[in-house]
C-alpha cells in the first residue's frame, strides 16, 4: 500500500562497520522521532542516541538525516 511506511537496509549486508538505513512513508518522521527524539533540520547531518521507544533503552548512536 502507497500509505504504508517502510524501512529498508541500503547499504551492504551484514555484518558491516556501518549500515544505512532508508526510512519512508506517511509515519516516517514520527519513526524518526520515537527512536532519535528530535528531527534534525532539513539537509542537516545529525548526531543522535538511538532508544527503544518503549523502554528508552540505548541502542545505537546514529547519524539521522
Amino acid at each position: 500500500h502507497s500509505a504504508d511506511t517502510i524501512f529498508a537496509l541500503s547499504s551492504g549486508a551484514p555484518p558491516a562497520a556501518i549500515a544505512i538505513i532508508r526510512i519512508s512513508g506517511g509515519q516516517a518522521f514520527a519513526v524518526v522521532e520515537a527512536l532519535a527524539g528530535r528531527i534534525p533540520p532539513p539537509r542537516r547531518a545529525s548526531l543522535a542516541i538511538l532508544r527503544h521507544p518503549e523502554n528508552h533503552q540505548h541502542l545505537d548512536q546514529a547519524l539521522v538525516l
